[in-house]
């Protein structure tokens, strides 16, 4: 993403993790955005610090293929977020004949 945006590389400083999941920790505890906010960096906070790798066997066996690597699309589907606020518009599930979706 970083050369997509022309941008320098992030840097990783080993010794501010400790701190960081902390505070983050710290935060997750309090009531309203900044709360929800710090919650869901808990959930995200393995996946920045390690170098988290899946195995994809069994995608690539369903599809046939390989699957197209994030960094191929990551920068596209970060500049739509940002155009569209982060948010995309909810379209309710078509209805059954006779009765509700669900």
């Amino acid at each position: 993403m970083a050369s997509a945006q022309q941008k320098r590389k992030p840097v990783f400083v080993p010794f501010t993790e400790k701190p960081f999941a902390g505070s983050v920790n710290f935060l997750s505890n309090r009531k309203g955005p900044i709360g929800q906010g710090a919650t869901l960096l808990k959930v995200f906070m393995p996946y920045l610090v390690w170098n988290t790798v899946f195995d994809n066997t069994r995608v690539t066996s369903e599809l046939g293929r390989r699957p197209v690597p994030f960094s191929h699309y990551s920068f596209p589907l970060l500049k739509f977020s940002r155009e569209h606020n982060f948010e995309y518009n909810y379209q309710p599930w078509p209805a059954t004949r006779g009765g509700s979706a669900a």
